[in-house]
């Protein structure tokens, strides 16, 4: 199961028996060890289409957020109060319709910690998705292709003002990742040539100037996460033909360096715990035909890993509680 006697405390497994007449199913923990408590959010097709989950990592209790089979929720992210979750989803064109009738784009929507208060945050006919909180808590930053294939918004969540970031950006202006107060904000787009491909590549935007700066990489990077201090950026590393792996870059000195993910499994979504010790990120046999996604959490200084869910669906994009 890849677990390392490097991480000591157990997650209990969680029965998915549990209401299984009256609720779809949930995704599954699995017994882990992890020395860090808190609570993940993620998104998993678990019981169809992807919805909303948390896993409560000191007793690996597992509970859906939001979602119902009829729609799609994805991307969810903490706000940094922990207080409340905000995630991309198409119900607000599926309620009352069924998926033949109803129209697919997606909004941001806000949720409160407990399911409670869930709220539309944008409401436009073009696809926003990928959103992350800023620093103050105070706005959202998000992909769109509401005027081009797909650029960079805010939304400030007292007026629903909305200001554009990037303009038809290269490659298109995809996965944003927000770090504290005065850092620059990182994306992935498809900017770096390789051979006769064009891989994504991992940029850094001052939001000030609007100047961005492309990170060097020698394969391609997609997926960027904020260390919590804001001097690391760690990110997915794209090979020809082999699982993906993780790479932590330092913006300061302009250095990289692998993280010991499994070499047979694809890594792919990192996000940082709240103390920038571990990451938690998703593993899979496959990418795109035969995936099997499930969360993971590895321990930075030792290297050592440990799966947190198992069984059916795809298990993606955790994010930890601040």
């Amino acid at each position: 199961m890849g677990v390392h006697a490097g991480l000591a405390v157990a997650l209990t497994a969680v029965s998915l028996a549990i209401g299984a007449a009256q609720a779809p199913p949930l995704p599954q923990a699995v017994r882990a060890w992890t020395p860090r408590a808190g609570t993940l959010v993620f998104q998993s097709d678990r019981a169809g289409r992807p919805a909303i989950y948390t896993l409560a990592l000191a007793s690996g209790a597992v509970a859906r957020l939001s979602g119902d089979p009829r729609w799609t929720e994805t991307n969810p992210r903490w706000s940094p109060d922990g207080r409340r979750v905000v995630f991309a989803s198409n119900r607000a064109h599926y309620e009352g319709a069924t998926p033949e009738t109803g129209t697919a784009d997606m909004d941001l929507w806000l949720v409160n910690s407990d399911g409670s208060g869930r709220i539309r945050l944008t409401d436009h006919p073009g696809n926003d998705t990928d959103p992350v909180w800023d620093a103050d808590g105070q706005s959202v930053v998000f992909s769109s292709d509401r005027d081009s294939r797909g650029d960079l918004y805010r939304v400030r969540l007292d007026t629903r003002a909305t200001t554009r970031l990037t303009r038809h950006f290269v490659g298109r202006a995809i996965m944003p990742a927000t770090g504290p107060a005065g850092s620059r904000l990182a994306f992935a787009a498809q900017t770096l040539r390789m051979g006769a491909f064009w891989d994504f590549q991992v940029h850094l935007l001052d939001p000030r100037s609007g100047v961005t700066t492309a990170v060097a990489a020698d394969a391609g990077a997609c997926w960027p996460s904020w260390s919590r201090d804001g001097r690391l950026l760690a990110h997915v590393s794209l090979g020809r033909d082999v699982p993906s792996t993780l790479r932590i870059h330092d913006v300061a000195s302009g250095t990289s360096r692998p993280v010991q993910t499994p070499r047979d499994l694809w890594s792919y979504y990192p996000e940082w715990s709240p103390d920038d010790t571990m990451l938690a990120f998703s593993v899979s046999p496959a990418h795109h035909e035969g995936e099997n996604w499930d969360l993971a959490v590895i321990d930075l200084k030792t290297g050592a890993w440990a799966r947190l869910t198992e069984g059916a669906g795809n298990d993606r994009l955790p994010d930890w509680t601040p």
